[in-house]
């Protein structure tokens, strides 16, 4: 059985399952009588009179893109099913390697072997370890389209960024001649055909030569590492930029490998007249605002391709509204949906995509979405990241996640500033919940993450790698538009499972809640339950509610209850220094059956200043392992006044002053006569410890009616002053 198919099954074998739990997208029982006005839909084409209800009366399929669409219109799909991409294509034979070096002329490489993927993951179960300066060369295909465009394809790790592995891909026609494309629409020359000595990027990728403008026929393709030797998956000729349905705004033509890495934009280049970045005459072109609505039935691929979506709606100001819609898509970089403004509701997206071209470009999601409006209850199933929203001020509610990340940093969500993420569950298959970078104001409230220690990636094979339910990071950034602040993350329930993966030696899988690496701007995490098991405690296998590390700016963390068999809060950590962290009010309380070896909090040596007040430690007899940070240990000081009959005085100055007289604090009391502070007990850096738990506390203005008490702070504590 072939990779594609062994992965084909197992997807559908989880979607099935998934789909007996949550299911949101209810099928739909065709009709046979169109509704009145209604126009019916039995081929592909162009549906475009604005007014229109369009019906699908049977299933459709084409070999490229099905159905283009024009503005204010409404695509019935009635039950039926779109399927893109759905020709006589042709996979090159064991393009995985997972049936060996069979199917490959490998006499110029005669080093060449076959790999498992527990030496470095990329898909399936085997790669092929291709010996510096060797080529192997595929059995031919027929290509039956002409003129449309497929992508020559190879996955390939990558080491670090001083020793690049590279390969040349050379795809040859029928006479063995290597085959020459040149798209001549843009500045500079845009060559397809071959690609020479190129590398993926940082924790690998698929490197690839796009194939266009060429006639039918049969073709191989030549794969050569030319420097160090290579480790390769995935090495296929794939049809490239098919959709199920469109809605065509622009058209963008640039479609290399190197265009992707410049993050350059390619929409329908099939569909644009030769060598130029205009569209066609054939498909509808939209301009202007309007809406379209799709609903109703099963949009999918036909084929494993590259770069294929099953819904697109380019046109800026068109809203995309999708209700009771499937998709189904897979392969490479394969997409849900793509739209510059969307509602969605009663959805389900299925997207199996094992791998990527590009990691780092981490908006490439199942559903990419310019202005998401509102996205409600559907289901993300698969796909490497579920979605991306860009625009801001979504409201993104009541939907099951189901990530199918194996790539760093495509996490479930990636959200825009303002955005509201609430009664969702996240429970991904591999992977991780919600990446808040570089925005600001965004709320995530009242959801369930329940997140497990994944096995390595391609880029972390052997050293650390971390699932989360939430990150926040910045990169440390300084304060400015670029970073991340004001974001609340509260009232949601936290699930997190460590596990060892004792196959892969020399593997360390790390699990976190929150994973913070803030710099510009103060976020809020509060309210929330976490609870953190992991499983194999004696092992490398690390676990923890808080991992804070190259933040600055650390946030402020309070009323939260963290139940744990393990350390809980790892501060000033491997991944950077820590600082500006305020932890207060919160709850840690000691799982049953922890080891005796773990202490709630590690202080790492490049923490200073963190603050702690007023924590409750449950079954913990120490807090801190390690102490070669700075820290502050304090409390919530409370202060009344009342007058003579026991009401509260409003508007009363109080001030507290420390043992050597120095005020650290003025406040007046509000409508219910108090204030209320924090202060610390104590402060430690490093070995050496202060104590500061004496103060003062003043009410009254100062030499009228002034009055005092001594305190000493070593726990929560309310002062009471009442007028005599």
């Amino acid at each position: 059985m072939s990779k594609s198919k062994v992965i084909g099954v197992g997807m559908m074998l989880f979607f099935s399952l998934t789909a007996v739990l949550y299911s949101e997208y209810k099928e739909t029982k065709p009709v046979n009588k169109l509704p009145e006005g209604a126009v019916a839909v039995t081929e592909a084409g162009n549906y475009t009179k604005a007014g229109t209800t369009y019906v699908l009366m049977k299933d459709i399929a084409s070999d490229m893109t099905p159905i283009f669409l024009g503005k204010d219109v409404t695509l019935d799909l009635n039950g039926h099913s779109v399927t893109f991409a759905d020709g006589k294509y042709e996979h090159i034979p064991n393009y995985g390697f997972e049936e060996g070096l069979k199917h490959w002329d490998t006499s110029k490489a005669p080093g060449a072997k076959v790999v498992s993927t527990v030496v470095r993951p990329l898909v399936g179960k085997k790669f092929c370890l291709l010996p510096e300066g060797q080529e192997i060369v595929s059995e031919y295909i027929t290509l039956p389209k002409a003129d449309r465009s497929y992508y020559a394809m190879c996955a390939i790790s990558e080491a670090n960024d001083y020793k690049k592995r590279k390969v040349t891909l050379t795809v040859e026609d029928e006479n063995g001649d290597p085959v020459r494309c040149e798209f001549k629409g843009g500045r500079d020359p845009r060559i397809g055909g071959s690609i020479e000595n190129i590398a993926p990027k940082k924790g690998g990728g698929v490197v690839f030569t796009h194939l266009h403008y060429l006639p039918a026929g049969k073709y191989r393709l030549r794969i050569k590492a030319t420097n160090r030797d290579c480790q390769i998956d995935q090495c296929d000729i794939r049809p490239a930029f098919d959709v199920g349905i469109a809605a065509v705004g622009k058209v963008a033509p640039w479609a290399t490998y190197r265009d992707v890495l410049k993050y350059h934009p390619c929409d329908f280049f099939d569909y644009c007249q030769k060598d130029t970045s205009k569209p066609v005459d054939t498909i509808p072109f939209i301009k202007g605002e309007g809406s379209i609505t799709i609903k109703n039935g099963i949009v999918r691929n036909g084929f494993l391709g590259a770069r294929s979506t099953g819904i697109v709606c380019n046109a800026r100001d068109v809203t995309l509204k999708l209700e009771n819609v499937k998709v189904i898509n897979a392969g490479l970089n394969a997409n849900a949906v793509r739209a510059s403004k969307a509602i969605i509701k009663d959805c389900r997206f299925e997207v199996d995509t094992p791998f990527i071209i590009n990691r780092h470009s981490t908006s490439k999601m199942s559903v990419q979405l310019g202005q998401a409006i509102e996205i409600s209850h559907s289901e993300f199933i698969g796909g490497q990241g579920c979605m991306s929203t860009r625009s801001g001020n979504a409201n993104i509610h009541d939907n099951l996640f189901v990530n199918a990340q194996t790539v760093t940093n495509h996490y479930s969500i990636s959200p825009g500033t303002g955005d509201r993420i609430y009664n969702n569950r996240f429970e991904p298959r591999i992977g991780s919940g919600i990446y808040i970078g570089r925005s600001h104001d965004v709320e995530v409230f009242n959801n369930i993450f329940k997140i497990t220690a994944a096995p390595p990636n391609c880029e972390y094979r052997y050293t650390k790698y971390s699932t989360n339910a939430i990150r926040l990071s910045d990169y440390n950034a300084k304060p400015g538009p670029k970073a991340c602040r004001n974001n609340r993350v509260y009232k949601n329930k936290i699930y997190i499972t460590g596990r060892a993966y004792p196959e892969y030696k020399g593997y360390t899988p790390h699990t976190y809640a929150f994973f913070i690496s803030v710099g510009g701007g103060t976020n809020y995490i509060y309210d929330n339950e976490i609870f953190i098991e992991n499983k194999d405690p004696d092992s490398r296998a690390r676990a923890y509610a808080f991992f804070i590390g190259g933040s600055d700016n650390g946030g402020e963390i309070y009323n939260n209850k963290v139940t744990s068999n393990c350390t809980a809060a790892w501060i000033g950590n491997s991944y950077g220094r820590a600082g500006n962290t305020k932890l207060y009010k919160n709850t840690f309380i000691k799982a049953k059956g922890a080891p005796a070896k773990f202490k709630p909090v590690l202080l790492g040596s490049s923490a200073k200043e963190i603050e702690f007040y007023s924590n409750e430690f449950k079954g913990w007899t120490d807090v801190f392992q390690g102490r070669s940070g700075s820290y502050v240990w304090g409390w919530t000081l409370t202060v009344k006044v009342l007058d003579k009959k026991g009401k509260p005085l409003q508007n009363r100055p109080v001030a507290v002053q420390d043992k050597e007289g120095k005020e650290v604090i003025r406040l007046k009391t509000d409508d219910n006569g108090s204030i209320t502070t924090m202060l610390p007990e104590y402060r430690v850096n490093g070995k050496d410890k202060v104590e500061c738990s004496d103060y003062t506390v003043m009410t009254g203005e100062i030499e009228i009616d002034e009055i005092e008490k001594k305190i000493r702070l070593t726990e929560d504590m309310t002062v009471v002053f009442k007028d005599q």
